[in-house]
C-alpha cells in the first residue's frame, strides 16, 4: 500500500520507535494519529489520547480518528511498557500486579486496538492493483523468540502478540487486510534510556552487525518495507542485527 494520502495510526506514536514510524509516515504524505497517553505528537501529526489498556477508551479513540479523518488505512500497533522481575524468589511470588500491567498494555491493549481498527478497514474501499483495504503492523520484540532471565510477562506479551500476526492475518485476508509484525531488538528509545552504559554495552555485545542499538529510523524503515511489500503477509521481521540473547546477563545477575 502507498501511504501517500492515507490516514494512519500509531499507538504509542508520541516517543520512541512509534515517534519514528510516524515522522517517516508524515513524509511520506500519509496523515498520521498518535494515540498516546501523553506527551507531543510528532510536528504534523494529530493526537488523539488513548490508554490502550481500557477497552472503552479504544473505542471512543478510534471514533475519534475516523469522525476526523473518515477512515484508518493503517495501523502501527506499537505502545508498549517494560518490565522485569522473577516469577518467584525465596521470599515470595514475584509482583503479579506488574506482571498483569505488562499484559494488560502490552498484549491486551494491543488487540484491543487491533479490534476496533480493523473493523473499521473493513469498510474502506480498495485501494492498488491489489485492492487493499489496510496493513497492520504489530510491535513484537526480540523477546517474542528468545525470552531472558526476569522478562516473564514482556516476553508473554511479545510472543502471543507474535504468534497472533498470522492469525490475523488468516482472519482479515479475506477482506483484504495484511497484518505483519517488526520484532527490533535492543533499541535505544526512552524505554531504556536509563540502563547504566555497562548493562548497554553487554546487551549489544552478541549484535552481529551493526554493533550499535537501533533506532526509530530503522524501525521505520521496517515499517515502511512492510507496508508497501503487499506480497508480505503474515510475517515478523527480525530488527536485531542478528543478535541472539543469552538465557542471562551478567550485570543483571551481579556477576
Amino acid at each position: 500500500m502507498d501511504p501517500k494520502g492515507k490516514v494512519v495510526v500509531v499507538t504509542g506514536g508520541n516517543s520512541g520507535l512509534g515517534a519514528g514510524a510516524a515522522e517517516r509516515l508524515l513524509a511520506d504524505g500519509a496523515i498520521v494519529v498518535s494515540l498516546d497517553v501523553a506527551g507531543d505528537a510528532p510536528a504534523g501529526a494529530d493526537f488523539v489520547q488513548c490508554d490502550v489498556s481500557d477497552p472503552a477508551a479504544v473505542k471512543a479513540a478510534v471514533a475519534e480518528v475516523i469522525a476526523r479523518h473518515g477512515a484508518i488505512h493503517i495501523l502501527i500497533n506499537n505502545a508498549g511498557i517494560g518490565g522485569i522481575g522473577p516469577i518467584a524468589t525465596a521470599d515470595g511470588p514475584g509482583d503479579l500486579d506488574a506482571f498483569r500491567r505488562v499484559i494488560g498494555i502490552n498484549l491486551l491493549g494491543a488487540v484491543y486496538v487491533a479490534a476496533e481498527v480493523a473493523h473499521r478497514m473493513i469498510g474502506n474501499e480498495p485501494s492498488g492493483p491489489d485492492g487493499e483495504r489496510g496493513v497492520i503492523i504489530n510491535s513484537c520484540s526480540i523477546a517474542s523468540f528468545e525470552g531472558q532471565e526476569g522478562m516473564g510477562a514482556y516476553t508473554a506479551a511479545k510472543s502471543a502478540l507474535k504468534e497472533l500476526t498470522l492469525v490475523w492475518a488468516r482472519d482479515l485476508s479475506r477482506h483484504a487486510i495484511r497484518v505483519n509484525g517488526v520484532a527490533p531488538g535492543f533499541m535505544a528509545t526512552p524505554m531504556v534510556a536509563m540502563l547504566p552504559p555497562d548493562f548497554v554495552a553487554e546487551l549489544l555485545r552478541d549484535v552481529e552487525f551493526p554493533k550499535r542499538a537501533g533506532t526509530g529510523q530503522d524501525f521505520a524503515e521496517a515499517v515502511n518495507f512492510l507496508i508497501r511489500t503487499v506480497l508480505v503477509n503474515g510475517e515478523v521481521l527480525r530488527l536485531d542485527g542478528g543478535a541472539r540473547p543469552p538465557a542471562r546477563t551478567m550485570w543483571a545477575s551481579g556477576q
